[in-house]
C-alpha cells in the first residue's frame, strides 16, 4: 500500500499492485523476462515517486516495454525471454535503481551508533 501507483504496464500488459508483488517475489531462475520485469517495475516505481530518469534510462524503459510486448510475466503467465536478450536492458535499469546513474539515492538517513550506556538509559 506504500506504492505510489495501483497498477503498472509492462510491455502491453497492465498488472495490479498485487500481481506486481507476485512477480517481484518470483525468482528469475534463468528467465530473462523476470529479471527484466523486476528492474522495470522498480524503475517505473522510482519514477512515479519523483526520480528523474536520464535519457538513456527512458530509452531502456521504452526498449524493455517493446521487448516484453504482450508476454505475461510469471507467475501471472508463462512468458519467457532468454537472459542474453534482456541482460543489457536489465543492467541499465539496475544501475538506475541502485542510484549509480540518474539522480542517485534519495534521502539517506544517517544511522546513530548507540553505546551500551545510551541503551541502558532508554530502559530506565
Amino acid at each position: 500500500e506504500a506504492w505510489p501507483v495501483g497498477s503498472l504496464t509492462l510491455g502491453t500488459v497492465s498488472y495490479t499492485a498485487a500481481q506486481l508483488m507476485l512477480i517481484f517475489n518470483q525468482p528469475a531462475a534463468g528467465n530473462g523476462l523476470l529479471s527484466l520485469a523486476h528492474q522495470l517495475i522498480a524503475t517505473k516505481l522510482n519514477i512515479a515517486q519523483g526520480a528523474t530518469a536520464p535519457a538513456g534510462v527512458l530509452a531502456a524503459i521504452a526498449s524493455a516495454d517493446a521487448l516484453i510486448g504482450a508476454l505475461v510475466a510469471p507467475p501471472i503467465g508463462a512468458g519467457s525471454l532468454s537472459p542474453g536478450s534482456t541482460s543489457g536492458l536489465t543492467s541499465t535499469l539496475d544501475t538506475f535503481n541502485q542510484g549509480i546513474s540518474g539522480p542517485g539515492h534519495c534521502g539517506t538517513v544517517p544511522t546513530r551508533t548507540n553505546s551500551w550506556g545510551a541503551l541502558k538509559s532508554m530502559y530506565r
